[in-house]
């Protein structure tokens, strides 16, 4: 069985890469032969070649341990404007193939012992015409989770973005929430919380705190696993990817 996860959140600019960086440094750090796949990109930077790169899929490939040689493995699609991919695609005169995504995710779960697959923006996020990253997740068939943040609109967003999934059959195990710093928190960020968990009926999996940029070398990766161990359930994440644990409709543990 091929064993992965889908990350996908609320909206663009959340902290998806961030947070897929860091459970897989976290998962890397424990041994375990772990894949990434960024399938659609978009606001990609020429690199010192010119050749047109995300840098999402840099540090996602960097936190995998994963040579440049893996990049069109990782990230098949990279596109210039940073807009929406089906926007961004039709302005670049670039076709994307919906089935050749999915066979390099699956190419992808088939060689790892476990694999994250980071989506581009939110979960309607369109990526060509009208197939939407949440076509994808259920192309895949694979369990999602869902990054979200903890400030004001968080619960609007959050609870309408896990309504419209479990709609769409899509499987969500659970919320990581981005930019949580608990010496910082006040009522607002505690009542988010709590909404959620009872609106959702989702577990929080993860509070994970507000830093800096991170740098794609190894000791700074190594940091953000840490931060991962200590602020993200990766005992539960690992269970559940290696199909240790069975999750009901609403993603609670049975």
């Amino acid at each position: 069985m091929q064993k992965g996860l889908f990350i996908t959140a609320t909206d663009t600019e959340v902290g998806k890469t961030l947070i897929s960086g860091a459970i897989v440094a976290a998962l890397k750090a424990r041994g375990i032969n772990v894949g990434v796949v960024k399938p659609v990109a978009s606001g990609g930077v020429r690199n010192i070649n010119g050749q047109l790169v995300s840098e999402d899929a840099s540090f996602l490939m960097a936190a995998a341990g994963l040579s440049e040689e893996w990049r069109q493995e990782v990230n098949p699609v990279c596109l210039a404007p940073a807009l929406t991919p089906a926007v961004a695609a039709t302005a670049s005169g670039v076709t994307i193939n919906r089935a050749k995504l999915i066979a390099i995710c699956r190419s992808m779960l088939a060689k790892a012992e476990l694999t994250l697959v980071e989506g581009v923006g939110g979960i309607v996020a369109p990526i060509w015409e009208d197939y939407l990253v949440a076509d994808m997740v259920l192309e895949l068939k694979l369990p999602a989770i869902l990054v979200t943040r903890a400030n004001l609109g968080t619960i609007n967003h959050t609870v309408l973005t896990a309504s419209y999934a479990r709609q769409r059959g899509i499987k969500l195990v659970g919320i990581i929430i981005n930019r949580w710093d608990e010496d910082q928190v006040t009522v607002l960020e505690r009542s988010n919380l709590a909404y959620i968990e009872r609106l959702t009926g989702l577990p929080v999996l993860g509070r994970f705190p507000s830093i800096a940029a991170v740098a794609a070398d190894s000791a700074s990766l190594a940091r953000l696993g840490q931060l991962a161990e200590q602020h993200v359930a990766i005992d539960e994440l690992v269970s559940l990817l290696q199909g240790g644990a069975s999750y009901g409709e609403n993603g609670t543990k049975r």
